[in-house]
This record gives structure tokens, C-alpha cells and sequence, in this order.
């Protein structure tokens, strides 16, 4: 085999390399073998959701969001690409469409639309710039989050490996103790922690279907609950809703993800 099909071949070979050495990472841990730990939500009050584009979020933890926001958290939610406005572009415009999804999304789980902030990236396009990284400095400290929920670094979704990319640079400036706990969208997890969400789960239904225009292209309402129905099997007996997630601590999560991101091709990324 010669040319492109072997230059593919050989980065295939190489990721799935790196996966397998976080694989047997995880899996070492005692706290991450057999059945997860079932919580009712995490015991932080104050929380940041990196959500690499419109809809992420409510997808990963929509029903987790909701029991934050009736508790009166403080949670902060991030979409970085998808939703800038060009110039002479009105309401009518994909960004702006994806904005009022969003407005409207988070409003119906309870997160009032000042919490919620646009980084306006490109699709595709997400990368630790320098301007990038100011400005997720500046909220990890305007914030102090207790914990931070972004979608985890196996995702197969470029701007979800790049969110991670992000965020472990901005960490690297701000260093301050937290704990991450990554979701799933479009790869499933490993997961340590599971949230049942059986009661918020008509909620976070409705939430979803805001997002129009996504759901012109993909069935996420029907993808996303069935994970969830899924989910419910070791901790729930298979009986209701569940969101999973790989909860760790800051400085162990991204240590995981720096070995990871030693796959060349990951690296030449975003390393």
C-alpha cells in the first residue's frame, strides 16, 4: 500500500496506539472498574460547561444543567465555534439561528441568558490562540469554578479534542484546584460518575428539540435519549434516564489528556 491510503493507515495506527495506552490508564484506576458511582449531581455550587458548539451541552449534561439551575448554581456555559455574525448579517443567519437555539435551549432548562457567553469560532476551526486563551482565562478567573464539564478527550469530533486543547492551556495560566468532569456526545465514555436524570429528562427532551437547525440534519433527540436510556443499565437497573461522565481531578484529568495528545498526529493538532 502506497501513498495517502498508507499515510492514513499508519496515523490510524498511531491514535488507536494512544488510545489504547489512556485505555489501560483508566482502567488501572479502582474507582473506575465495574459500576460507576451514582450521584445525585456534583456538590459544587459554582460551575463552567465548555461546550464546543450549540447543543453539546444540553447533549451531554442538558438533565444535569437543569438540577443545577434549580438549585441556584452558579453555572456559566461556553459555546466556542458556530455562532458569530458576520457584518450586514441579520436574525435569519446561522450564527444568529444557533444563538437564539441556545437562548431559548438553556431558558427551558432554567440558565438565565447572561450565563451565557459566545466565543464565536470557526466550525472546524477551534485552536489555542493567543485571543482564545485570554479570554478563557479571564472567565476561569472572573468564575472560580469548582467544576468544569467539557466533553471528553476521546470525543471523534475535532472541536471537541480541540476544547480539551483549550482548556488545558488556559489551566496552565489560571491553576487553580477544580475538578473536570467530562461528558459524552459523540463518542461514549468510560464513565465513573452517573447522574439520573429520569426526572429532567422531558425537560431536557424539550431542551434539544430548540436546536432546530441541527435536527434538520441529525435525529439528536432520539440519539441522545437513547444513550441515556442506555446509561441506566448498571446504576438504574435499566429503568429510567441517565447522563455518564469521567469525573477526575483537574491535574489527573489533564495529565490523561497530555499522553493522549503525544499521538503525533494530535500534536501536530495542537500540541
Amino acid at each position: 500500500m502506497k501513498g495517502p491510503a498508507a499515510l492514513l493507515l499508519a496515523r490510524r495506527r498511531r491514535q488507536f496506539a494512544s488510545y489504547l495506552r489512556s485505555l489501560v490508564s483508566l482502567v488501572q484506576r479502582k474507582d473506575l472498574v465495574f459500576t460507576p458511582e451514582l450521584i445525585e449531581r456534583p456538590e459544587a455550587k459554582r460551575g463552567l460547561v465548555l461546550s464546543p458548539h450549540c447543543d453539546d451541552d444540553v447533549i451531554g449534561l442538558g438533565g444535569l444543567m437543569h438540577r443545577h439551575a434549580q438549585d441556584r448554581d452558579s453555572l456559566t456555559i461556553l459555546y466556542f465555534a458556530g455562532t458569530a455574525i458576520a457584518d450586514g448579517e441579520g436574525a435569519g443567519s446561522m450564527g444568529a439561528r444557533r444563538r437564539e437555539e441556545a437562548r431559548r435551549a438553556t431558558a427551558i432548562l432554567g440558565i438565565e441568558a447572561p450565563d451565557l457567553v459566545f466565543l464565536d469560532q470557526h466550525d472546524g476551526g477551534i485552536r489555542p490562540t493567543p485571543h482564545l486563551l485570554d479570554r478563557l482565562v479571564r472567565i476561569l478567573a472572573e468564575k472560580s469554578p469548582e467544576v468544569v464539564y467539557l466533553p471528553w478527550f476521546l470525543e471523534n469530533h475535532v472541536d471537541h479534542v480541540a476544547v480539551n486543547a483549550v482548556f488545558r492551556e488556559a489551566w496552565g495560566r489560571w491553576r487553580r484546584k477544580c475538578t473536570v468532569y467530562a461528558y459524552e456526545v459523540w463518542t461514549p465514555l468510560i464513565p465513573n460518575r452517573i447522574v439520573d436524570i429520569t426526572r429532567d429528562v422531558e425537560i431536557k427532551k424539550e431542551a434539544l428539540s430548540q436546536y432546530a437547525s441541527q435536527l434538520e440534519e441529525v435525529d439528536y433527540v432520539g440519539t441522545t435519549l437513547a444513550l441515556n436510556r442506555y446509561r441506566s443499565v448498571a446504576n438504574l437497573k435499566g429503568r429510567g434516564y441517565a447522563e455518564a461522565f469521567l469525573c477526575m481531578d483537574v491535574k489527573e484529568y489533564l495529565d490523561l489528556l497530555s499522553r493522549w495528545f503525544r499521538d503525533p498526529f494530535i500534536e501536530h493538532l495542537f500540541g
